[in-house]
């Protein structure tokens, strides 16, 4: 599995986010200026989040992005599969025809794969936002 620097970026844009009163929305601009971010490309990001329900948009002059739960709440995984729409190594079945793999009912690496996928998406459960907030400051 490779982290995209969508998810970097989310990352880190999401950290900033945390770090901002957490009752007013915090201007995308602020973000990527401080995170060294391009705008326009964080905007687009940002979409991915808000449609996940990771942050929500408020409009107007004094708009900008918020959280819609806690980041203790916010897993790793929910983040990743947001911006880049997966978290599994490998699936028995083709992504882009939901087809099964025809050597499935035959196949030995079929339980590696279960199991490696189990363990890669309890890591990313088993960290929050907030764990990367705490280790920031």
């Amino acid at each position: 599995m490779k982290i995209s620097i969508d998810t970097d970026y989310c990352l880190r844009a999401l950290q900033e986010l945390a770090y901002q009163d957490r009752d007013k929305p915090y201007s995308i601009v602020k973000i990527a200026t401080k995170r060294k971010i391009p705008h326009k490309y964080l905007e687009k990001l940002f979409r991915r989040l808000r449609i996940a329900g990771i942050v929500k948009s408020v409009k107007g002059r004094k708009g900008g992005y918020m959280f819609t739960r806690d980041p203790d709440k916010i897993t790793a995984k929910d983040i990743i599969k947001a911006v880049d729409g997966r978290t599994n190594i490998h699936n028995c079945t083709d992504r882009k025809t939901e087809k099964l793999c025809e050597f499935l009912d035959n196949c030995s690496f079929k339980d590696f794969w279960t199991d490696f996928n189990t363990h890669i998406n309890d890591f990313l459960e088993s960290y929050t936002l907030d764990d990367f907030i705490k280790k920031g400051k």
